[in-house]
């Protein structure tokens, strides 16, 4: 069904609560206790005036505050505008709940229930102050005091998400699911390392920099990633490329923490470092215990085309003597029989 006809959920009018009063441009009664930031002000801006439907009138409230697009899917659609998906204890003035089926969030899903709301207030227990359009089938602009979407939700067998807009809240660096503030300002170079902040949810990881471009992946909080280029500026984001344990690409720097100086956790030892970076032509070896699998690059450079993934305990043979050192590694010509190039040597052992 066309976005301009999607409806939203019907329900009953509800009286405000003398705890939650809330303000409008129009003259009408007061405030909240916090800080709404900027997409709650805007929501407020159009209390009791028409918004059309409740997805439309949301995708206007946030393009107007934070200059970001929603896009036209019911969960992709808010990861195309930065979003991060957090829990009902971590959300916070500003964040959109969205309720829909899993299933089927595709632009032309609609479902009985199915309904999309700015959240005012956190009053805990996944109860919220919300601001919404369409509540009553009017299309208009209505405070939804002591909202319950999980109720709603579970009574029509639907799912709840809760999703922060970078730039939409009160107070951004203080929301437990981004990185912190000092780790916007980080000025990464090539070879530094850092670890994914996106908790609870997980960091897209794109073909090329920019909002608009796909996604290859979802890397989780802790992933440990080096960084191969960038930073560069783009859709209101720092992107760097970084290369992870299993793949490579580019995300927002926002979501990175700088690592400390030292080696990474799953290094080998510095005996067992020297035994590869010594090893003659055609010692056999093996990959040590990492996360993931050990990229192989056609060149010895974090930034050579990778032409294999080699699995924990993988046998191969050392291909060259010496080896190179380069973006902060050392690397040696190998072969396992199927795949040649080269590798880390700091996730070899003999």
């Amino acid at each position: 069904m066309p976005t301009s006809v999607r409806r939203c959920l019907l329900i009953l009018p509800i009286a405000l609560v003398a705890a939650a009063i809330f303000a409008s441009p129009g003259g009408a009664t007061a405030q909240t206790s916090t800080d709404n930031g900027p997409i709650a002000s805007t929501a407020l801006q159009y209390l009791n005036t028409h918004g059309g439907q409740c997805w439309t009138f949301m995708r206007q409230v946030v393009k107007q505050a934070t200059g970001r697009t929603v896009g036209f899917d019911y969960r992709q659609g808010f990861f195309d505008a930065g979003a991060v998906e957090v829990t009902a204890a971590q959300a916070q003035n500003g964040d959109i709940i969205q309720i829909d089926n899993d299933a089927d969030t595709s632009p032309s899903s609609y479902v009985d229930g199915q309904h999309t709301a700015i959240i005012l207030e956190n009053l805990g227990g996944g109860v919220f102050n919300a601001i919404d359009s369409n509540q009553n089938w009017d299309e208009m602009v209505r405070l939804r005091p002591n909202y319950n979407p999980y109720a709603m939700a579970a009574a029509k067998g639907l799912q709840v998400h809760i999703y922060h807009i970078p730039g939409g809240g009160p107070a951004d660096a203080s929301n437990g699911n981004l990185a912190s503030a000092s780790t916007s300002s980080t000025s990464w170079s090539v070879g530094d390392k850092g670890t994914v902040e996106a908790d609870p949810g997980c960091l897209n990881l794109r073909a090329a920099a920019g909002l608009s471009e796909a996604v290859s992946t979802c890397l989780p909080t802790g992933t440990p990633v080096t960084v191969l280029a960038g930073p560069m500026s783009l859709d209101g984001y720092e992107w760097i490329q970084v290369q992870t344990p299993s793949t490579s690409g580019w995300v927002a720097a926002l979501y990175v923490a700088p690592s400390a100086s030292s080696p990474p956790a799953t290094t080998a030892s510095a005996s067992t470092q020297a035994v590869a970076s010594t090893a003659p032509l055609g010692t056999p070896a093996h990959v040590i215990d990492t996360p993931g699998c050990l990229n192989v690059h056609a060149t010895p450079a974090l930034l050579g085309t990778n032409v294999g993934c080699l699995a924990p305990g993988s046998p191969l043979t050392v291909m060259s003597d010496p080896v190179v050192s380069a973006d902060g590694y050392t690397w040696a010509h190998i072969t396992n029989g199927f795949v040649s190039g080269y590798a880390a040597t700091e996730f070899i052992v003999n």
